[in-house]
């Protein structure tokens, strides 16, 4: 036994003015984007500062005694200290990202209606 659709087969109808509510007033045009920008530029200044940082404290340079009294210069590179720099320097430029989103965001406008 086959029960009849509650809508005919194009699909529900849908009335003009339930669409027109249902929207909200939210909007992409909400200036406080911009300030949410300010911050993720500056958590990105930083986290770039700290990738400069950890990236140099991932190179030690060692100088050892060679033979016939030279001096041989050994390079060791620690790898924690370049997996954080790399880690920070990929969540500045994601941050970087999301700021232009969100200054495009805040300066978009609203659509006259």
């Amino acid at each position: 036994m086959t029960v009849p659709e509650p809508w005919p087969a194009d699909g529900p109808k849908v009335d003009e003015d339930a669409v027109e509510t249902s929207r909200g007033s939210g909007g992409l045009n909400q200036p406080w984007r911009a300030a949410v920008a300010g911050f993720e530029l500056v958590g990105a200044v930083v986290l770039l500062l700290a990738a400069w940082w950890s990236w140099s404290r991932g190179s030690l340079t060692i100088a050892l005694p060679g033979p016939a009294g030279g001096t041989d210069v050994v390079t060791r590179s620690i790898g924690s200290w370049l997996a954080v720099a790399v880690a920070a320097a990929t969540a500045a430029g994601l941050l970087l990202i999301n700021a232009v989103r969100q200054v495009a965001l805040a300066l978009r406008v609203r659509p006259r209606g």
